[in-house]
């Protein structure tokens, strides 16, 4: 478990954090994977989209598009282009990876087999 600094926090230290992952989807009966890079975004944003989906709004595309960036932070698409250019499963993978439900999901997996043990 990491121990956090509260000044850090305050800087910022958290906000904008780009991580990199692989993404898993099945595309043509075939198990594929693409390496994404994406950011975390600020509360306000993400306290935003959330409450808009709580709201039964589709906020996927646009939550991706504003989270994939390349190494420099600059961002990868448009919410159009999520819209257009992707197929469900590869939007379901990455944005479950951006929203966190991964994370939410491994960490659940670790507390569950600590509990079996």
């Amino acid at each position: 478990m990491s121990k956090l600094n509260l000044s850090d926090i305050k800087a910022g230290s958290l906000v904008g954090e780009i991580h990199k992952e692989t993404v898993e989807f099945h595309h043509n009966g075939e198990l594929c994977e693409v390496d994404i890079l994406f950011k975390t975004l600020p509360f306000i944003e993400s306290e935003s989209l959330h409450n808009r989906m709580n709201n039964n709004e589709s906020v996927a595309a646009e939550w991706i598009s504003k989270s994939l960036v390349d190494e420099k932070g600059k961002l990868q698409f448009t919410q159009q282009q999520v819209e257009k250019n992707f197929i469900q499963p590869l939007a379901n993978a990455i944005f479950h990876k951006v929203w966190g439900l991964d994370s939410l999901k491994k960490a659940m997996e670790k507390t569950k087999v600590k509990k079996d043990s």
